[in-house]
């Protein structure tokens, strides 16, 4: 049994006693901690109430804060972050305190009893009752505790976890706290491993059939021995059972054992990005002729290898990757993501073609990963730190068995960047001891890393230095270095090649011309190298479709994964503060599309696409540079019915018109296939702001899920005001408040309370649903016309 204990929480900025587990009589005597906010007798009533998941350092204060001397020149493109505080979204990380009551039953006097953890940042240090449990550093892999001896059984047990988010893991926006789920798991003495049913298989393409080998790792907590039956149940999509198959095997006391079975299976459906077909194995154990444990695993049947001529083929299907990097943080919420989020996410990045998405820089939730799943996203599951060192090998051997049964998951990465040991002979031995690792518990999928032909110094133009290190990898990865590709494939013909990052092409979205005083910028705006102090990294114009195009025309390269998807806090290169978030992403930081999104639709997908811009909000008379994305033969750009000219459309690029003289009305494109116009499409003037738009991305959703709605603030004719920035406050009845934002990279403005202005022209509310019935929102901006939404609210199912 698992009982989510996300809902709750007493919470405490700042730091009491203990600040350590060798405080006091701490590190002499066992339950030695009745002092401070681990004592049970604290009075915690004054602290506030949080529900989890939940990410505390966004909640502070915007502050500027610059280094002596700022060690980010050492990581590619981040030579313009002048400390890794600015480089982090400029908010402070911080220590803090969680506390939870709960009870156990009195009829679990002989189970097992766990707490598990999917994410906290950082460095957490947990007690039960007074007495410590067990200290966890790093800050993105799950992790769990086996809390049996300390709980109290039929009564009221006291969690306290200490958390510091002052340390850095990485070099953007981390935040801070108990930002995943946590989970009270009982269960009886004999039970299946977390994470420990396997479900690896076989496929026989020509005869549509596949092998299942399915691994149990059984959990014995006796202390006696005895023989555990296993019987694993198969059951198709629309849960109607396959087969079944049972085996016995011997099990030690107080031990784990392994119980392995296979499976055959015809006519197998195979999982597949264009139909995630997904079968389930309910696993039941049983000991002394009663069960004991039943476990449901979901999985998919398909087929992967990588060539190194012909790159990626998924069934026997030679397949494309193309994906997004993203990290884990969202307007409004920050690192607490949940996963109604994380879908969102996921369908705005599949809209565009996207086929993949890269974990970067550390393992992802479960639930995302369930997500791409069901959706048919290919996952690039990344462990955070490139390392044999014993935390950070169990770091590994966690993200392997969580992602393992994921029919997703098609590629682990064991580094990124490793600018100061990426090229070390020990470096070579540490890709095989975590590429050992990863065997042991999931021979099914290859290993890369992703390769900077950068060394913190000088940037190199092959990778002829990393050779013998990365020989060592199943697929070589590069991070951008597009001169080094063709160079490494020479070298090392059998070793497939995929691109793990590269560059996307960049920008505010909505903004057509760069402003750092506001943290605004414009990739096409030619004047970038006198508009930024850093004139160099702000001339980026063309770098994402060269290096897309560039890609393009490589069938070795087995796929390409942008740099970034989505917006994130931090590192905001190549502007300075106040910018506070980056402008990498496809999707600005609430997940509404660029400019770019329509570029890269345009290459990724078999959908005609027409998009032109800028907005169509100028100043009569003023000249101005219009482009169109367009994967059609032409396109034809008329203003108030006066063409500028019919351009062709060269694969994998884009068209310009210079210097059109703006006039108020309208710009139309018209695109041609095979000589004949297909598609039109109008950028109009709009006028005043009118009346604001609530737009719910879904109309029903269950208790305990988050209501997404995107919100638009439109002029009397429905069109969007494209430099709207009126200010928007919101109300809520029936559901609890979540954040808000608006995609802003300069906006300072607090994502937890209810008001937020628009930029340009949108902006985002985030609502959790407490209880049935309905959820209404209420958006209301001086001198415009309010807008209500209903949101329906249904039970959910277990």
């Amino acid at each position: 049994m698992r009982i989510k204990m996300d809902n709750g929480w007493k919470f405490f900025l700042g730091d009491l006693s203990p600040k350590s587990s060798a405080d006091g009589w701490g590190g002499a005597k066992a339950r030695a901690y009745s002092f401070g906010a681990v004592s049970e007798t604290f009075d915690d009533s004054r602290w506030r109430t949080v529900d989890i998941p939940h990410d505390f350092v966004m909640e502070g204060d915007y502050t500027q804060k610059k280094a002596q001397g700022s060690d980010m020149q050492k990581i590619p493109e981040m030579e313009s972050m002048d400390s890794r505080h600015f480089a982090g979204g400029s908010l402070e990380g911080g220590i803090a305190w969680y506390r939870k009551r709960f009870d156990i039953p009195q009829d679990c006097g002989c189970k097992r009893i766990y707490i598990h953890f999917d994410g906290v940042y950082r460095d957490s240090t947990v007690y039960l009752n007074e007495y410590y449990i067990g200290r966890y550093e790093s800050g993105y892999a799950s992790f769990y505790y086996d809390i049996t001896d300390f709980v109290n059984i039929g009564g009221e047990n006291l969690l306290a976890v200490r958390v510091d988010a002052t340390g850095r893991e990485g070099w953007w926006y981390e935040g801070g706290g108990i930002y995943r789920h946590v989970w009270l798991e009982i269960k009886e003495d004999i039970s299946a491993a977390h994470n420990g049913v396997f479900v690896c298989s076989d496929v026989d393409l020509e005869k549509k059939s596949a092998v299942l080998n399915i691994q149990t790792e059984i959990e014995n907590k006796r202390l006696t021995d005895c023989d555990i039956t296993v019987e694993q149940i198969m059951y198709d999509a629309d849960e109607k059972e396959i087969t079944r198959t049972k085996n016995t095997v011997f099990s030690q006391a107080w031990d784990n054992t392994f119980c392995e079975q296979n499976i055959e299976l015809d006519n197998a459906a195979l999982w597949d990005i264009e139909n995630p077909y997904l079968y389930s194995l309910k696993t039941n154990i049983y000991a002394d002729g009663k069960m004991t444990d039943s476990v449901i695993t979901s999985f998919g049947i398909r087929d992967i290898r990588f060539d190194a001529d012909k790159g990626f083929f998924l069934n026997g299907r030679n397949v494309k990757i193309k994906g997004l990097c993203c990290h884990h943080d969202h307007a409004g919420v920050g690192i607490a993501q949940n996963e109604n989020i994380a879908e969102y996410r996921m369908a705005q990045m599949k809209s565009m073609g996207a086929n993949a998405v890269r974990s970067a820089h550390h393992m992802p939730t479960d639930e995302l990963l369930g997500i791409c799943d069901r959706m048919g996203m290919l996952v690039f599951d990344e462990t955070r730190r490139m390392s044999s060192a014993p935390q950070d090998l169990e770091c590994l051997r966690t993200m392997v068995k969580h992602a393992r049964n994921h029919p997703s998951v098609f590629l682990y990465g064991i580094g990124n960047e490793e600018i100061f040991s990426q090229h070390r002979k020990e470096t070579a031995r540490t890709t095989v001891t975590m590429k050992t690792e990863i065997r042991k518990l999931d021979p099914s999928r290859p290993v890369t890393s992703a390769v900077v032909c950068w060394n913190g110094k000088e940037r190199f133009d092959n990778a002829a230095e990393y050779v013998e290190v990365t020989k060592h990898l199943d697929v070589m990865g590069f991070n951008y270095c597009k001169t080094a590709w063709d160079d490494y494939h020479e070298r090392m013909p059998q070793q497939p090649i995929i691109i793990t990052e590269a560059s996307s092409n960049s920008g505010t979205r909505g903004c057509y011309s760069t402003n750092e005083t506001t943290g605004q910028y414009y990739i096409l705006d030619g004047d970038n190298g006198i508009k930024c102090r850093n004139s160099q990294k702000a001339q980026r114009k063309d770098m994402g479709e060269s290096e897309w195009k560039y890609f393009a025309e490589r069938d070795y390269l087995a796929g390409i994964f942008l740099w970034t998807g989505i917006d994130y806090r931090g590192e905001p290169t190549p502007l300075a503060y106040p910018a506070i978030s980056t402008q990498f992403g496809i999707f600005d930081y609430c997940g509404f599309p660029k400019d770019n999104f329509y570029y890269y639709k345009s290459w990724w997908t078999d959908k005609p696409v027409l998009h032109i811009f800028p907005h169509w909000n100028f100043e009569n008379g003023e000249k101005i540079n219009v482009y169109c994305y367009s994967n059609l033969d032409e396109v034809e750009l008329f203003v108030n019915g006066k063409s500028y000219g019919r351009q062709k459309v060269e694969r994998n690029w884009y068209v310009t018109w210079e210097n059109v003289v703006y006039e108020t009305g309208e710009a139309m494109a018209k695109g041609y296939k095979d000589g004949k116009e297909v598609m039109t499409k109008t950028v109009k003037t709009a006028d005043a702001p009118y009346k604001i738009e609530l737009m719910p991305y879904k109309d029903t959703i269950t208790v305990g899920e988050t209501a997404i709605i995107n919100v638009r603030v439109t002029d009397n004719n429905g069109i969007t005001v494209p430099t709207a920035d009126n200010q928007i406050f919101f109300t809520v009845e029936g559901g609890q408040f979540l954040g808000c934002g608006n995609g802003n990279p300069g906006s300072h403005e607090s994502d937890k309370i209810p008001v937020r202005r628009a930029f340009n022209g949108l902006c985002q509310f985030l609502v959790k649903a407490t209880e049935t019935g309905f959820i209404k929102i209420t958006a209301q901006s001086s001198g415009l016309k309010q807008d209500m939404c209903e949101i329906k609210v249904k039970v959910r199912k277990l």
